[in-house]
């Protein structure tokens, strides 16, 4: 009934649960060999997500996350509501993030990459009821001019 259940949770909702993470999640969290069933009996989504978020001695949190997931402390530039107002800064304390080359190894590395379209092509447009120029439509990047400048190089 177990796997039932999980594969029922797997296919509904969101369609973003690959069968990697479905198998990270029960081999790397619910087999994990200090998991306690008990400690989900009074578990809060937004009480464990505002846990992460508060860091009340300035020390990191008991939280460790996964994946080469980055920390740093970033400055956003806030614009104010005209060009010659002088523009807020918002200071982002513990901000995580992963490299953009890590993002794309790992998108690579899941099964559903068998299944990308990555060849080049060009998306034309012809107005039905204009002259007969083609506009090129620009809608993914593989309809890019330089990845198929790229593709025409190689």
């Amino acid at each position: 009934m177990s796997t039932y259940h999980l594969m029922t949770w797997m296919n509904s909702g969101s369609h973003q649960k690959s069968e990697a993470e479905v198998s990270h999640l029960v081999k790397d969290v619910i087999q994990a060999e200090d998991f306690n069933l008990r400690d989900l009996d009074v578990f809060s989504v937004r009480k464990s997500l505002r846990a992460l978020d508060h860091n009340n001695k300035g020390e990191k949190g008991t939280c460790t996350f996964l994946d080469d997931w980055l920390e740093a402390d970033i400055t956003l530039d806030i614009p104010i509501k005209s060009k010659d107002d002088p523009s807020k800064l918002l200071t982002i304390l513990r901000f995580h993030y992963q490299s953009l080359l890590g993002v794309i190894c790992s998108v690579f590395m899941e099964i559903q990459a068998d299944v990308f379209y990555l060849l080049p092509f060009k998306r034309l447009w012809k107005d039905p009821l204009g002259d007969n120029t083609n506009q090129q439509i620009f809608n993914e990047l593989y309809t890019s001019n330089s990845w198929l400048q790229a593709q025409d190089d190689l």
